[in-house]
């Protein structure tokens, strides 16, 4: 059983971060699509690349069952920023240096000191419709996020 499940049927919690363009995204962003919110580690490491890179490459999928993707970490906005030239990452990433969201979805440290690696699948009206949690398996985040927007957009 995924450890997040007890978030679907949720709202999604209000938020306010910055962008990897220096901009402000909030939840109010995330009204009106199917989103793919994944909250990662840090910007650069293994797994985290591996999971990146594999959302970029099926970003193309994602968005053809009508969602877009938003990474989220601690990290900076420039080390977003530098991160994504580094690896052609086209969707957004954001910074929550102070782990406000993380917080809010109580969202639990592998090890009590790695952050979580967790996707949630969010609907057009902002309610969380599946999660996966796997922290070292980044490559299970991706497909097992396809067959759940396949199968909750009919697509």
């Amino acid at each position: 059983m995924d450890t997040h499940a007890f978030w679907i049927g949720e709202k999604f919690p209000d938020f306010s971060l910055k962008d990897d363009s220096d901009g402000i995204y909030s939840k109010a962003d995330l009204l009106g699509d199917w989103s793919v919110i994944f909250f990662y580690p840090k910007d650069g490491s293994p797994g985290c690349t591996i999971e990146s890179c594999f959302f970029r490459d099926k970003q193309s999928k994602i968005e053809s069952l009508g969602a877009k993707i938003i990474g989220i970490s601690a990290d900076s906005v420039s080390r977003h920023q530098k991160f994504k030239e580094k690896h052609n990452i086209q969707f957004k990433l954001l910074s929550d240096p102070q782990n406000r969201l993380p917080k809010k979805l109580r969202l639990k440290r592998t090890l009590g000191f790695m952050r979580a690696r967790v996707t949630f699948v969010v609907d057009p009206e902002g309610v969380i419709q599946a999660t996966t949690t796997s922290q070292f398996n980044p490559i299970k985040h991706v497909t097992r996020t396809i067959r759940q927007l396949r199968k909750l957009t009919s697509n």
